[in-house]
């Protein structure tokens, strides 16, 4: 059995430690200068031709969390069910992130310094995508909008990055896109990760394509990811021109969990 967890953070300028004077304002800050504002997450389970897909849930709460609550159920759910953590440049900012602010709050997570999370070549409990299609960085970079739109996914309808910052700070209603924003993000980057399994021989044509409509039916069934479901090429997301491999075998049985 392999579980994998897709995680995601956003994350706004700590007004507690700001940036030093003469800092760029158009880089992305240092994470000793951020706080995480959101998080979430969505977990796969495969094992033996069975695929369980999750719904996307936010860290912290139902409803989300302050950013001690949020870096509590992250780290205390990867220390007792230890997962293959599966993130978009979460090497470079979500991981790095969550040591920095587990180190303002002194939260425990031992787990962070486990060679099987933290090497990047011999560690096998974290899967970078962006890491992965760049052959570990010897290619340039891509955006993970730009890889979910191989994939049949928008990557990023409306809101970016960039804009997290200005809607977090209107209140409740700008608040509440960031979260709807992380969740979407989460979300393409399972999509991104099931097309990474059928493409090394993990799963199956026929496995993918149950797993991926798993997918769907939470991206349907969440009112939370509506702006999603128009911009997704179904067709393109379930290989639907392709043909299945003689010899594949049977197709999988997957449920949406």
């Amino acid at each position: 059995m392999t579980a994998y967890v897709v995680f995601d953070f956003e994350a706004i300028l700590d007004k507690d430690n700001p940036l030093p004077e003469g800092a760029d304002p158009d880089r992305v800050p240092a994470v000793p200068h951020l706080a995480i504002v959101s998080g979430a997450l969505l977990a796969l389970v495969v094992e033996s031709g069975h695929v369980r897909v999750q719904p996307p849930r936010l860290l912290g709460g139902p409803e989300g969390g302050d950013e001690a609550a949020i870096l509590r159920d992250f780290v205390g759910m990867v220390g007792e069910r230890r997962p293959v953590l599966v993130s978009w440049n979460g090497r470079g900012f979500d991981l790095p992130l969550v040591i920095a602010r587990s180190v303002r709050h002194g939260i425990v997570a031992p787990w962070l310094w486990d060679r099987d999370f933290e090497d990047r070549y011999r560690g096998n409990k974290h899967v970078d995508l962006q890491d992965a299609v760049s052959f570990r960085g010897a290619g340039r970079a891509a955006r993970m909008a730009s890889f979910a739109c191989l994939c049949g996914w928008p990557g990023k309808v409306g809101v970016d990055g960039s804009d997290v910052e200005g809607l977090w700070a209107k209140g409740p209603e700008g608040r509440d896109a960031v979260r709807r924003y992380n969740l979407a993000d989460v979300a393409s980057e399972a999509a991104i990760l099931l097309r990474l399994l059928v493409c090394r021989g993990d799963l199956t044509l026929d496995e993918y394509r149950d797993a991926a409509r798993a997918l769907l039916a939470h991206v349907d069934g969440d009112p939370r990811l509506a702006v999603l479901r128009p911009a997704i090429d179904r067709r393109i997301f379930l290989l639907a021109d392709v043909e299945r491999t003689e010899g594949e075998g049977e197709p999988a049985v997957v449920a949406a969990g």
